[in-house]
Formats: C-alpha cells, structure tokens, sequence
C-alpha cells in the first residue's frame, strides 16, 4: 500500500484492521502518540489505548461500521477531526 503522502500529511493518521488492531500510523499520527509508545502501537489493539466511554463507541464502530465525526477541545483550542470511516 503506497501511502507516502499521507505520511506528510498534517492530520494524525491511524489505521486499523475490523478487529482493532494497529496496521499503519503516519508521521503526525506517531509524534500525537509519542508518549503512549508511537510507531511501537503498530500491532496493537486500539481498544486498549482507550478508556471507557470511547472503548465501547469505538468497539460499536468497529462492529457496525459507519461514519463517526467529532470535535475535541484541548487547552481551550477545539480541533475538528476527520472523519472517521470504519467499512
């Protein structure tokens, strides 16, 4: 899979299998992640990185597939985040 533009993009992005699993993080996606071990979360469960509430909607997601849209507010900036297609 070519995704090399992806890696540059300014976006974290992370992609994972239909059970959770951690197939591919692009550069932003490694330096958001940095502190909870980076590119070393490729091959692990992205149910583990998350506590609840967000473990049991990104569970849901992950077995009904659908388009899931939210904003995050940190240190008084809300960022929009992408999109996020589970098909």
């Amino acid at each position: 899979m070519e995704l090399d533009w992806v890696d540059e993009l300014g976006a974290a992005i992370t992609l994972c299998d239909k059970y959770g699993i951690i197939l591919y993080m692009n550069n932003r996606s490694e330096v958001t992640f940095e502190k909870r071990g980076g590119k070393n979360l490729i091959g692990k469960n992205l149910l583990d990185c998350h506590p609840e509430p967000a473990r049991s909607k990104l569970d849901d997601l992950l077995h009904n597939p659908r388009v899931n849209v939210y904003t995050i507010e940190k240190n008084g900036i809300k960022k929009n985040d992408l999109p996020v297609s589970l098909v």
